[in-house]
């Protein structure tokens, strides 16, 4: 199995700082690689989080086809040089975007919010497809992407979860969420969901962090 990487000591300090909130950018920019430790926080009665978690890190909208349809709002040349009005490698656009699922739901929209997404081209701050999708496209343009999973947050891997003492979960418990199975934990790259609960000393079956 591979090894398996989560991002919970920068997912935390979000959180902290913006409970439940799904912006543009949490869905559509890539979750990044590498591994850092959590950052814990002092809770009242640590002597309840014994034991730990298994969460399923797969990104919320992983193994999914996903459809944005894209206005280009505003353009603005990279340092290139370049002048034509298309979106090109290297320019910093701002767009709005509706992602809806191939059934036609609603996953997050940068209208709903009124305030459209800026980024650069080119430079990896976006899911790959999307990224694509934007080159050539003109100022004001609308245009539909259709993203399948590889384009996108990838394929479902029923493997990708990680083991997490309870007691690195204290800011979620002290909020209020059972850390308990069926639990989804808010992070800005969707929810995780924990899948087991471990008692203390215990490795289980879905242990992938030695890998």
């Amino acid at each position: 199995m591979k090894k398996i990487w989560i991002i919970l000591g920068l997912l935390v300090l979000v959180w902290l700082t913006s409970c439940n909130s799904n912006t543009a950018e949490n869905w559509s920019t890539p979750t990044s690689t590498g591994e850092t430790t959590l950052e814990t926080n002092s809770w009242s009665d640590m002597a309840e989080l014994t034991g730990s978690v298994v969460l399923d890190t797969n990104h919320a909208l992983a193994g999914k086809t996903l459809n944005f349809e894209v206005e280009i709002m505003e353009i603005t040349k990279s340092a290139s040089g370049s002048i034509t009005d298309t979106v090109e490698s290297g320019d910093t656009i701002s767009v709005h975007y509706i992602g809806t699922l191939e059934d036609g739901s609603l996953f997050d929209s940068s209208r709903d919010r009124g305030e459209p997404l800026s980024f650069t081209v080119g430079a990896g701050q976006m899911i790959s497809g999307f990224d694509a999708g934007v080159v050539g496209m003109k100022l004001g343009e609308t245009k539909t992407l259709t993203l399948a999973p590889a384009d996108a947050y990838g394929e479902y891997d029923p493997e990708r979860t990680q083991i997490v003492p309870k007691s690195d979960l204290a800011s979620f418990a002290a909020a209020g969420y059972n850390l308990e199975v069926g639990e989804k934990l808010p992070t800005q790259f969707g929810e995780f969901e924990i899948i087991e609960v471990l008692p203390e000393g215990a490795t289980g079956s879905t242990d992938t962090s030695a890998q």
